[in-house]
């Protein structure tokens, strides 16, 4: 048959080399919080051997021991939908069914927060574009920015997104977790609170996080391209729409 349009090449496995095709996945992991974590270090790991785009199975593709009847918990599906809004690319997949109206407790958190991974898609392209061209990946280790500060080399639970977001995933059931912010100056993106960080970095302990938020920093002073409207698809984007978000003393966090 003659097929048109956009394809794409989307590997599993790979070796030395395989960094030619443009995007990977994470493979089949298991829908609990150990595959959720693993999940995000073998990611870091792909990003630092030169993999521009990788992603993962949102929310793991099976459970234990019912592989092939997997029905995921309410807060780990949640929690990978969070960490995959945040990553190269996205999508459901699994042994079972993973479409969100199959968690109807969830499923109104989980639409908020597919809004607003529309509303990231111009970032999104503008640093898949800078990935592209310069050799670097979307999802990336804090070594990739911080190679001097000790602690970085070490964490396996946070990262990232592009050049202007850092990224802690939730992957427990208490909502809660320590997070470290590099060296910078820091504005959490939802609630605009600002963290000055000098002299290497600092530890925010035991900060507790509502199953509907998750920790995500931003570069202040970055320039954040963004959808100003709720759209079902990219289809409906018209991209001379997106306007800048800008970082600076005025930004009070954005809402989702």
């Amino acid at each position: 048959k003659e097929v048109t349009g956009d394809g794409i090449v989307w590997a599993r496995s790979a070796w030395a080399g395989c960094q030619r095709y443009p995007l990977h996945w994470g493979g089949d992991s298991c829908s609990s919080w150990e595959g959720l974590a693993g999940s995000l270090r073998g990611g870091l790991h792909f990003g630092l051997s030169g993999f521009a785009f990788w992603s993962h199975d949102v929310p793991g593709f099976h459970t234990l021991p019912n592989f092939m009847n997997s029905v995921v918990r309410d807060d780990v599906y949640m929690r990978w939908t969070q960490f995959g809004v945040f990553s190269s690319h996205i999508r459901y997949h699994g042994t079972n069914k993973r479409e969100p109206w199959h968690y109807p407790n969830i499923a109104p958190m989980v639409k908020r927060w597919w809004k607003l991974r529309y509303k990231l898609i111009p970032y999104i392209l503008r640093e898949s574009e800078k990935a592209t061209h310069s050799g670097s990946t979307i999802v990336q280790a804090l070594i990739f920015h911080h190679p001097e500060d000790n602690n970085c080399w070490h964490i396996d639970d946070e990262y990232y997104f592009g050049d202007d977001f850092l990224v802690a995933p939730v992957m427990s059931s208490d909502n809660c977790r320590d997070i470290y912010l590099p060296e910078g100056e820091w504005v959490e993106f939802f609630t605009g609170d600002r963290f000055s960080v000098s002299d290497g970095g600092r530890w925010l302990k035991d900060i507790e996080t509502p199953l509907d938020r998750m920790p995500v920093f931003v570069r202040k002073g970055a320039v954040i391209p963004v959808y100003p409207e709720d759209v079902d698809s990219t289809d409906d984007m018209d991209m001379s729409k997106v306007k800048n978000l800008i970082i600076d003393e005025e930004f009070k966090g954005f809402e989702i």
